[in-house]
């Protein structure tokens, strides 16, 4: 195995721990906001309208000098500047997030009216105002920890931010019955506490250089990126919005806990991949010249791994919710569960092959792709929601994904024309995946005793019918199974 190929499996790999017990904090929480004690379908359903308006918020307010920061770090070019870029990038990211959590707060009382049908609800607003400031600061000192490849200290960061998270939000939501703004206040508490510590660990870490000079490379480098991360936002959350606007709340919270469990696979496997192969992938670029011999590789396992977990977790959806004590209108999500872990399964194609863009600094092709994919989004969710319902919004997505990785192709080709993108290889597992859910949809009215052994049962046929119809040939899986019993036994 090349030393790229074992970087990439431990840091991916302890990603992917942290994130399994970021997902299993994620229960403690669900069992609160899926809890109609706690919180209705419909007040849910406002909650993700909220999270979602701070997503786009902490894009904006980082103005891409985060991803800027990981570039020039990662940069051999920028050796010189290396001491001075997180003090200068963490000074402007600190005015940024400030300055916007300051004008969310500003309009607090028109955004309470658009999002939650109430202009009372300031309060809500001004949580939602602490929560992006908070997290645009604590970006930077994550970004350092990502570059430094200290995947261990950057999963214990996150680690301990959820678990100030959970305990709020019990003490909150539970303890004192204050509903949504307490399970927002938990949010706000716990983006403070993270970004509190950690810009003081970095501080302690980092010369306090400032170079005002650096700030033109890192604004050039991530402007564009911000008009991507809207987009990207959009591609992410955006049908909320349309669905809110189009049906109504409580059809956003089915939709929300649909994408919560699909995220499973998002933070899993995509983000995981991605945080650990961006910054690996940007290196072996540099240090090899543009070789792109690990991207072809890795977008054939990636989509082979993720194919199968996305069927899993949509065969799995129906009983994993049975377990939580859920109103019953959420055992419905399974269907959208596998329109939109497909679709996280095109989003991680699209980071293999974004990353050549981004080596060749290509941010405004890239910002041009996310943004012609968030607009093909918004077109197809208006045209399908009011003939499909939320089914059509889960379909938008993936389509909208789908378009996203062919829109990367195309602009990874023209940096390095030696990346080929494996058309036939995605369509025939998505179709593989679709046609064994297919196979498990009937047995959604089956008692648990017979439905959960027949669905594993077609989660376990994937790998087989993978190697049977020749993604891999079984020498392939002899190397590997050799190359696993090699580890285990070390």
């Amino acid at each position: 195995m090349t030393s790229f190929s074992a970087r990439l499996l431990r840091q991916g790999g302890i990603y992917a721990l942290g994130n399994v017990a970021l997902k299993a904090s994620g229960l403690l929480l669900a069992v609160l906001y899926l809890n109609p004690a706690y919180l209705s379908v419909e007040a849910f359903g406002y909650f993700s309208i909220l999270f979602v308006t701070a997503q786009l918020g902490i894009y904006l307010a980082g103005l891409g000098l985060g991803t800027g920061l990981m570039k020039f770090l990662a940069d051999p070019a920028y050796a010189r500047d290396h001491a001075a870029l997180p003090f200068t990038t963490l000074a402007a990211t600190v005015s940024a997030a400030l300055g916007a959590g300051g004008l969310l707060a500003a309009a607090a009382r028109p955004l309470a009216a658009l999002m939650l049908d109430d202009a009372g609800q300031t309060g809500l607003v001004y949580l939602l105002a602490v929560y992006v400031a908070m997290k645009g600061i604590g970006a930077v000192p994550l970004m350092v920890l990502r570059v430094q490849e200290r995947a261990g200290w950057y999963v214990a960061a996150l680690l301990a931010e959820v678990g100030v998270l959970v305990g709020a939000a019990y003490a909150l939501m539970v303890v004192l019955g204050w509903g949504l703004t307490g399970l927002m206040a938990a949010y706000a508490l716990a983006a403070a506490v993270s970004a509190a510590v950690l810009t003081a660990v970095l501080l302690l870490r980092v010369p306090w250089r400032f170079e005002a000079r650096l700030l033109g490379p890192l604004v050039r480098f991530g402007a564009p990126l911000v008009l991507a991360s809207f987009a990207g936002w959009f591609l992410n959350a955006g049908d909320r919005y349309l669905l809110k606007w189009l049906a109504d709340p409580a059809t956003v919270g089915l939709y929300e806990w649909a994408a919560r469990l699909a995220g499973v696979l998002n933070m899993l496997l995509v983000q995981s991949f991605n945080l650990a192969f961006t910054v690996i992938g940007l290196k072996v670029l540099g240090e090899h010249r543009g070789d792109v011999a690990i991207h072809r590789r890795t977008l054939r396992h990636f989509l082979a791994l993720a194919g199968g977990a996305a069927l899993a977790l949509a065969l799995l959806a129906h009983d994993l919710t049975r377990l939580l004590p859920a109103a019953a209108a959420y055992l419905r999500a399974d269907g959208l569960v596998l329109l939109l872990a497909l679709g996280f399964v095109c989003y991680g194609l699209y980071y293999v092959l974004i990353n050549v863009a981004y080596a060749g600094a290509r941010t405004g092709a890239v910002s041009l792709n996310v943004l012609a994919a968030a607009g093909l989004n918004a077109g197809l969710n208006v045209a399908l929601i009011p003939v499909l319902g939320v089914y059509g919004a889960a379909a938008a997505t993936l389509l909208a994904y789908l378009a996203l990785a062919v829109g990367a192709a195309h602009v990874a080709r023209r940096e390095a024309a030696a990346l080929r993108f494996p058309w036939l290889r995605v369509l025939g597992v998505l179709a593989l995946v679709a046609g064994l859910f297919a196979l498990g949809w009937p047995t959604r009215t089956w008692p648990a005793w017979a439905r959960l052994p027949a669905r594993l049962g077609l989660v376990a046929a994937y790998p087989v019918l993978v190697v049977a119809f020749g993604y891999y040939t079984w020498a392939e899986v002899r190397r590997a199974a050799a190359w696993l019993r090699e580890r285990i036994r070390r």
